[in-house]
């Protein structure tokens, strides 16, 4: 066992400022005559990253070495020099086999505690000295366990489970600590000397975790009656999707915190797009302040941040946004936007050894309706009904091109939907909103004189519902078990319109004043299923 003053030696000669992985910032210190000794205890606070929690951490501080013949500074509140001595041979001895693996020099006259805290002045992520540092965090957390009295675990100080952004974990015995994260990389920091003073005008105990679990927030913007308002939208068909017409260009987020310098070396995010198209280039910021990862444009893009923007920027949250087009959609496959980020870390000394990969959806789901179309009884179906829309949230007419749409300012510009064979027309491509249906066109040998006008809408989980027409030719509504068809009848006969004083008994009684004849009132029209004369 090296003497007492080796011991003093050792730790005199701590490079404090060194040791940026530990808290600790100075120069190395020569001997001093010390005046007063450490006894306190102080407190070491650990801060997530921005935009990241502390919550699913469980941390576990070992003391690794303690403060002793502190020499004052110049004020009362700071100290010039102190020594850091051993806890004890078993603790020495588990220092010892890391440092060596980590390859810290055995100084003559210095305990372990006193060589790991003898690095020099290297703050560089890819030096030498923040390398070792790195790798004798990893191989102190790794033999913890074993590296004790008897093969049995070093005794823990403290063990805290993690919550919030911020916590303080107070009453530790002044010195030099290792801290093991459950889901981060293991640390060393220092405590305030005496409890609450600074050494050499620097403030300890206080670091930020090196998370090895990286999150991403994907989000899109709601739908055209909300745009301003970004949700989590997972999943086409619920109450919780964001639907937009096919051919919308739709707002899109996400963001990420970059890692800590000492511990990530790059991150890439890839952004891979199904039924939607990017429109113009990502916009990448930090705060207010725009920066400029590499980014290649392929179905999508991806943006690499190196290391020397997550040296600049490190630990701040990356806000990303972009516009897309949605040029697919449907009910039974809704477009997808798909972020995956890919941060590299170094994995003691090593570099670029340990990828965490994360990534999160974002779902935009547009929906159909059946129009379907039949005579008064609803028995027969009627092919060559026409159908056009009108957004009534922008007051315009639909034009749709190649499964897109867009808007017209005329009735006669819209795209008009004729029902087939079957008396059916699908109409797709919907998002949620407000629309108004009018019947541009009757089928071949029916009366024109009474036809269908009428609102539906569509909600952002695609329920379908109508509110009705004055002329009653909407015979069934959308229900659970036909989620989104709508009949609209026929007029087969006058004598079948509703007598109820609105529109169709005011043109019936236009037609009958406009066809006397003789005193007699009478009206010829064709019926599709019976091609004779009707008279009132």
């Amino acid at each position: 066992m090296k003497d007492s003053t080796a011991t003093r030696l050792a730790a005199s000669c701590a490079a404090v400022a060194s040791l940026a992985m530990f808290g600790l910032s100075g120069t190395a210190m020569a001997v001093e005559t010390p005046t007063v000794s450490d006894t306190a205890t102080a407190s070491i606070t650990l801060n997530a990253a921005e935009g990241n929690t502390l919550a699913g951490h469980t941390f576990t501080f070992y003391r690794l070495g303690s403060y002793g013949d502190i020499t004052a500074g110049t004020s009362g509140t700071d100290v010039k020099s102190l020594t850091v001595n051993k806890i004890d041979d078993a603790s020495d001895k588990w220092i010892a086999a890391a440092n060596t693996k980590a390859g810290i020099t055995d100084l003559q006259g210095f305990d372990a505690v006193g060589d790991l805290a003898h690095l020099g002045k290297d703050g560089e992520p890819t030096g030498t000295v923040q390398g070792r540092l790195r790798e004798a965090a990893k191989q102190l957390a790794a033999t913890a366990s074993t590296a004790g009295t008897d093969g049995k675990a070093i005794p823990a100080a403290k063990t805290m489970a993690g919550t919030g952004t911020t916590m303080t974990v107070a009453d530790l015995p002044n010195g030099l600590y290792l801290i093991v994260d459950s889901a981060g990389s293991p640390m060393i920091a220092g405590t305030p000397v005496q409890g609450s003073k600074t050494l050499n005008g620097v403030t300890l105990g206080a670091l930020t975790i090196k998370s090895k679990t990286v999150a991403i927030d994907k989000k899109v913007s709601h739908d055209r009656k909300d745009k301003a308002t970004l949700i989590d939208s997972k999943a086409g068909n619920t109450a919780s999707s964001a639907s937009w017409n096919v051919g919308d260009t739709v707002d899109f987020q996400y963001e990420f915190t970059l890692g800590n310098k000492q511990n990530t070396v790059k991150m890439v995010v890839t952004d891979t797009m199904d039924g939607l198209a990017l429109s113009g280039d990502p916009v990448f910021k930090v705060g207010s302040t725009a920066i400029n990862p590499t980014v290649v444009k392929t179905n999508g893009f991806t943006a690499t941040f190196d290391q020397n923007l997550v040296k600049q920027y490190e630990n701040r949250k990356v806000t990303v946004t972009y516009k897309a087009i949605v040029s697919n959609a449907t009910r039974a496959k809704q477009a997808s936007n798909t972020v995956a980020l890919a941060s590299t870390q170094y994995d003691g000394q090593a570099q670029a050894t340990a990828t965490v990969d994360t990534n999160d959806i974002a779902t935009v789901s547009a929906y159909d309706l059946n129009v379907r179309k039949t005579n008064w009884d609803g028995k027969t179906t009627l092919a060559g009904a026409g159908f056009k829309i009108k957004d009534t949230n922008t007051n315009k007419w639909m034009k749709q091109t190649g499964g897109s749409w867009s808007y017209v300012d005329s009735q006669k510009d819209a795209t008009e939907f004729l029902t087939g064979g079957n008396g059916q027309v699908n109409i797709a491509g919907l998002g949620a909103g407000d629309y108004r249906m009018v019947e541009s066109k009757v089928p071949d040998n029916m009366t024109s004189l009474i036809t269908a006008t009428f609102n539906f809408h569509i909600t952002d989980a695609g329920v379908v519902s109508v509110d009705g027409d004055a002329n009653k030719l909407i015979s069934d509504q959308p229900t659970s078990k036909n989620e989104y068809t709508i009949t609209v009848k026929n007029i087969d006969s006058l004598t079948e319109l509703p007598q109820t004083g609105g529109l169709a008994g005011n043109t019936m009684i236009g037609v009958i004043a406009l066809t006397m004849a003789g005193g007699v009132a009478f009206l010829t029209f064709q019926s599709r299923k019976r091609g004779q004369r009707h008279a009132l």
